[in-house]
C-alpha cells in the first residue's frame, strides 16, 4: 500500500494507512508544522498525532468579607503560549505498528492569586505576575526554527522507529493571598511561574529492522510552582510579600551533535640506509656505509694484531689434525 501527501495543521485529515491528526488552542498566533507520511506498507504504520492541550487557568482578584473588609487586586493571570512545532516525516515503514509519530505538547498554567477573605476582620491581597507557559519554535520571518523535527524511515519489522514528543508545562503560582478571622491581615506578590521551552534537537530514527528497536520518546517537563506572599491572621494581624516566583526554562537551538570514529592509518617510508644511520651506542664505533651506523664494541677495533690472529688459526689446525675437531 502507498500513500503519499503532506498537510499544514490548519487542516485536520484522516486517511486509512498514514492518519495525520492535528488540533490546537492557543492565545498565540501558531506556525504550524508540515506533516508528512508517504510510502507505509503493511498495518498500522506511518501515523501522525499533533495535538497541542492548552488549560490556562487564572483564579485571582477575589475579596470575600463576613463582618469584615476584603480587598483583593491582581494584573498577570495564566497564559500559554504555542508557536509551533518542527516538521513531522514519516516514510518507507514495513511492517506492522512501524514509523508513527505523536507531537502533544501539554501546557496547564495555573494561576491563584490575590485573593482576599475576611471574616470580622480586614483582608488585603494583591498580587503582579501570574503564571505563563510558553512553547517557541521561531518564525517563518526569523528564519530560526528552535522546534524539534521528527525524521522516521527505512523501519522494518513490528513496533519499530515509533517517536513521541511530548514536552510537559504546568507553572503554578499561589501568591499574594490574604486571610483574616478576627484580625488584619496583608499579602502582595509580584513575580508568578513562568515555564519557557524553545524546542530541543532533531529526533531521527531510520533503518531499524526487528521488533521494538529504534523506539524514541522526548518529554521535557516543566513544574514550576510559587507559594509565596500569603497571609493568615487569626484575631492578631500578619503582612506577607514575595517578589521574583519560580521559572523553568529549556533553551532551544542546539546544534547536532555528530559521533565520528577517526581512523589512524601509520605510513611505512622507505628508507636508504646508506643516508639514514641509525645511531651509534655513545661510547662506541660505529662503522659506516651499508650497515648504517650499526654498533661494534670499540674494544675490539685497533686491539686485535695480525700476529695474533695468525697463531689462533695455527692452533686451531693442530688440533684439526689431532682429531680432537
Amino acid at each position: 500500500m502507498n500513500n503519499s501527501w503532506a498537510r499544514k495543521t490548519a487542516q485536520a485529515s484522516l486517511v486509512a494507512t498514514g492518519v495525520a491528526l492535528v488540533a490546537g488552542a492557543g492565545t498565540a498566533q501558531a506556525y504550524g508544522p508540515d506533516v508528512t507520511t508517504q510510502d507505509q506498507v503493511g498495518a498500522v504504520s506511518g501515523n501522525q498525532v499533533v495535538a497541542p492541550i492548552q488549560a490556562p487557568i487564572n483564579i485571582c482578584g477575589v475579596a470575600a468579607a463576613v463582618l469584615g473588609t476584603a480587598s483583593a487586586g491582581c494584573e498577570g493571570g495564566a497564559d500559554a503560549d504555542y508557536d509551533g512545532a518542527g516538521d513531522l516525516t514519516t516514510q518507507n515503514n514495513t511492517g506492522l505498528g512501524n514509523g508513527n509519530q505523536a507531537y502533544a505538547p501539554v501546557q496547564a498554567p495555573t494561576d491563584i492569586s490575590g485573593i482576599a477573605a475576611a471574616v470580622g476582620g480586614v483582608a488585603d491581597g494583591w498580587s503582579t505576575g501570574g503564571s505563563h507557559a510558553d512553547i517557541e519554535s521561531g518564525t517563518p520571518e526569523s528564519g530560526h526554527k528552535t522546534e524539534s523535527d521528527t525524521l522516521t524511515q527505512g523501519n522494518y519489522g513490528a513496533l519499530s522507529g515509533n517517536q513521541l514528543l511530548a514536552p510537559i508545562q504546568a507553572p503554578i503560582n499561589a501568591c499574594g493571598n490574604a486571610i483574616a478571622l478576627g484580625g488584619a491581615s496583608d499579602a502582595g506578590c509580584e513575580g508568578g511561574a513562568d515555564a519557557d521551552y524553545s524546542g530541543a534537537g532533531d529526533l531521527t530514527t531510520q533503518d531499524n529492522v526487528g521488533l521494538g528497536n529504534g523506539n524514541q520518546v522526548f518529554a521535557p517537563i516543566q513544574a514550576p510552582i510559587n507559594v509565596c506572599g500569603n497571609a493568615i491572621a487569626i484575631l492578631g494581624s500578619a503582612s506577607a510579600s514575595c517578589e521574583g516566583g519560580s521559572d523553568a526554562e529549556i533553551p532551544g537551538g542546539h546544534d547536532h551533535h555528530q559521533s565520528h570514529k577517526e581512523l589512524s592509518t601509520t605510513e611505512a617510508s622507505n628508507v636508504d640506509l646508506n643516508e639514514e644511520q641509525l645511531p651509534a651506542v655513545p661510547g662506541l664505533d660505529a662503522v659506516s656505509g651499508a650497515t648504517g651506523g650499526l654498533p661494534v664494541v670499540g674494544g675490539l677495533v685497533g686491539n686485535t694484531t695480525s700476529e695474533g690472529v695468525a697463531d689462533s688459526v695455527a692452533g686451531v689446525t693442530e688440533l684439526a689434525g689431532a682429531g680432537v675437531l
